[in-house]
This record gives structure tokens, sequence and C-alpha cells, in this order.
């Protein structure tokens, strides 16, 4: 299944996303596949002009919601108290043009 996590930072968490902003991008070369989880596609979210980090994004394959809670749980900016909100929804893949030709599933 592919599921999308759209996480939005608190208003005063910038200088916390920094602090573990490292921790975390380790964290997300070792952890998913211990969940079962792949990541396809991630990346933080950005203001209109690019310049500052607002929250994060992350395309993602696994065999459950459960296992991308786990993964999650343990994941440096949810310990850190980063994300305000964490929205996880299943969704359908219907084209990807990302490898630049159309691969619609």
């Amino acid at each position: 299944m592919h599921f999308v996590v759209h996480a939005l930072d608190k208003p005063d968490a910038l200088s916390r996303r920094h602090a573990v902003l490292a921790a975390h991008r380790t964290y997300l070369d070792q952890a998913p596949a211990r969940h079962g989880v792949r990541v396809l596609l991630s990346g933080p979210l950005t203001s209109d002009d690019g310049a500052r980090m607002i929250g994060s994004f992350f395309l993602l394959e696994a065999p459950d919601r459960k296992a991308i809670d786990a993964m999650f749980a343990a994941d440096p900016m949810a310990n850190a108290d980063v994300w305000e909100l964490r929205h996880l929804q299943a969704v359908t893949l219907r084209q990807n043009a990302m490898s630049g030709t159309d691969q619609s599933v």
C-alpha cells in the first residue's frame, strides 16, 4: 500500500528542527527497512519562497498504517516535538512522472 505523510511544524519548532535534522536524516537511512517501510519520496515542506522549512512530506510504501506509525514513533523529529500535525493517508497512485516518463499505475 502507498501512504502520504504531511507533517506541519509547530510555530516555534525551527530551532528544534535544525537541532535534530542530521539525526532525522540518519534515522531515515536505516529505520524504514526495519519497519517494512519504503520511502519513495521525501523532503521538507517549505514556505512559498523556499526560505524556511515548515514541515515534512513523505510518499511511503508499507504493508499497513501500523508499520508507518511505529517508524515515526522513534523519529528524532517526533521526539523533539517538532511536528504539530502529522496526517497519514492511504493513496492510490495513478500517475508517476518522477522518472521522466509517465508510469501510470
